[in-house]
């Protein structure tokens, strides 16, 4: 059981996320802006984050540019779940040391394999 931290503006999103990841026995922790998730995660950094990239305040680019600056944020894992679907916004996210990147709208069954991937959980169970 992985702490996920999911950042999103959209309510949504965030509880269809929320609610496939707990199905899987994670515990998700949530926030609706960049600035209070980046100050959470500078405390106490999850085992992964699920990052939007169009945020106000603080954008998931300049989030993710300060988390990998930071010794303590630096090698958690980043999916970024975006509706920037174009293909230079993906190079983009990878570029600047995202882990994956799935664009909006989303197969759950996707989500849940990018995320076992990520946490090292590839161990034959069937996907979701």
């Amino acid at each position: 059981m992985a702490r996920i931290l999911v950042v999103d503006d959209e309510p949504d999103v965030v509880a269809l996320v929320r609610t496939i990841l707990e199905a899987e026995g994670h515990r998700v922790q949530t926030s609706t802006h960049g600035k209070g998730a980046l100050g959470a995660m500078l405390i106490d950094p999850p085992d992964l984050l699920i990052l939007d990239l169009m945020m106000p305040e603080l954008d998931g680019f300049q989030m993710l540019k300060l988390l990998r600056m930071d010794d303590r944020t630096a090698s958690v894992p980043v999916l970024i779940l975006s509706a920037r679907s174009q293909t230079q916004d993906q190079i983009g996210g990878l570029q600047a040391r995202a882990s994956a990147y799935i664009c909006k709208p989303f197969s759950p069954k996707d989500l849940v394999r990018e995320v076992r991937n990520l946490l090292g959980e590839a161990d034959g169970r069937p996907d979701a």
